[in-house]
């Protein structure tokens, strides 16, 4: 071959240096290839990190992206209502009388046609009403005893005169005033005579003592 073929072609000329030559290109080349890769890598996996969360589908809720849950609504205790269920026939719903006066409670078991029992307490002068027996709501029958206990001491009362009215009438009265007539003799007739006196100062459900026949009265002396 002539030097002038070897001049129109250059890459069969020059020898060994010509192939080192294309072999540095070739290897420039692949290194910039790979540092091109690594840095569209790295941004390519810096946007997956950003974006990933979102992608991902739904994921368990941390404490700051939890929804509040709903408040419990406390729950109440239902207030205690009188039972709306009619008593049994003959019966009747024995009102609520605690915290009354207890003179007022005995009205109200007096206008029911039940009795009354005081019981009184030891101390200080409260008239209000602190238990009833059978208490309050209980069903009951007419002509009943309720005991009625009271937070106070009784409180005086003082004996009316009685001598000369009928046996009955004098009976009521002092059960109207808070205390109870005893019969040595009998219970009919008018009052002979009483003990204590009127005019006594006494306590509530203490006993007055009447002595009653059926004859004319006759003095203060009692006829057995």
């Amino acid at each position: 071959m002539t030097d002038e073929a070897v001049a129109g072609h250059p890459d069969l000329g020059g020898g060994p240096s010509n192939r080192a030559g294309l072999f540095a290109g070739a290897a420039v080349g692949l290194v910039i290839c790979a540092v091109v890769g690594a840095i569209g890598g790295y941004l390519l996996a810096g946007d997956d990190d950003r974006e990933g969360p979102y992608d991902a589908g739904p994921t368990t809720p941390t404490a700051q992206t939890t929804s509040k849950s709903p408040r419990s609504t406390p729950s109440r205790t239902p207030s205690r209502r009188a039972s709306s269920t009619p008593p049994p026939i003959g019966q009747m719903i024995l009102p609520d009388l605690v915290g009354k006066d207890f003179q007022q409670a005995r009205e109200e078991l007096r206008q029911l046609g039940l009795g009354v029992q005081f019981i009184f307490g030891r101390a200080g002068d409260d008239p209000s009403v602190a238990s009833t027996n059978p208490r309050g709501g209980t069903a009951v029958k007419r002509g009943i005893t309720v005991r009625v206990t009271v937070v106070g001491e009784a409180p005086e009362v003082v004996v009316p005169a009685l001598v000369g009215e009928s046996c009955k009438q004098a009976a009521r009265r002092l059960v109207d005033d808070g205390l109870y007539p005893q019969y040595p003799t009998k219970d009919r007739g008018d009052v002979r005579n009483q003990d204590p006196p009127g005019g006594t100062v006494l306590r509530w459900n203490q006993q007055v003592r009447l002595y009653c026949s059926d004859g004319p009265v006759s003095g203060g002396t009692p006829t057995p």
